[in-house]
């Protein structure tokens, strides 16, 4: 399979996902989580009309970026307080947003820099101890501080939940997006939903979406020759 051909399989299935819910699959954005996929790969997306990236690491994102790339390029992984000046003014939006610090290293190196920096409030809504968010119950607090920095601007939420999560798990994550979403102007994007859920996640109200291994194959050091356009 090309990645051509895998695109297409995606969006046919995205198409009847959104069907299935009695949406529009033109409310949908298809954020290609890029991991360990090569430059020069992930530089393709933009022939078939996959205009965002998404990276896990800085490290990997500062390798990849250029200023006059076709792509606009996310920031999905959890994401240190001293990394924050790598990214800012380069990304399209921060989607890992999960604590007060962070958003404010944010705001203040946007300021800097004289952007606005928009992001996401990553929630746990698993309460998973491995990976990042903040706990639903926590959620309210973290955004009216987000609200409150004048170089920041909320988007919305995103979420992994855990792997074989319940439909009810998803059903939560709409809920809390349509709770923030009428408290802050903008605020309506919500992001979730991989390469193993991205059709639960549709159904539940995702706005964003962000495979991987359904675009490029299972997780590995990819190389040119292993991903074709």
């Amino acid at each position: 399979m090309t990645l051509a051909d895998n695109v297409r399989n995606l969006r046919e299935r995205v198409a009847k996902a959104c069907a299935a819910a009695g949406r529009n699959e033109r409310e949908i954005t298809v954020v290609a989580a890029t991991k360990t996929v090569p430059a020069e790969i992930a530089e393709t997306l933009a022939q078939y009309g996959i205009m965002h990236a998404g990276e896990n690491r800085v490290q990997e994102f500062t390798q990849k970026y250029r200023a006059d790339s076709p792509l606009n390029w996310h920031m999905i992984g959890a994401l240190q307080t001293n990394k924050v000046k790598y990214v800012v003014g380069k990304v399209r939006l921060i989607q890992s947003v999960d604590r007060i610090p962070l958003a404010q290293e944010i705001n203040r190196i946007s300021k800097i820099r004289g952007v606005i920096t928009d992001v996401l409030a990553e929630v746990n809504v698993g309460g998973e101890e491995s990976k990042s968010g903040v706990l639903p119950a926590m959620l309210d607090e973290l955004c009216a501080q987000i609200v409150e920095l004048p170089n920041v601007r909320l988007c919305g939420l995103m979420s992994i939940p855990p792997i074989g999560a319940p439909t009810a798990m998803y059903e939560r994550m709409k809920k809390l997006s349509d709770e923030i979403k009428a408290q802050y102007k903008g605020a309506d994007t919500l992001s979730m939903g991989m390469s193993n859920d991205y059709e639960t996640a549709i159904a539940c109200g995702a706005t964003m979406i962000r495979p991987g291994r359904a675009l490029f194959g299972e997780r590995a050091q990819k190389t040119q020759e292993e991903i074709k356009p």
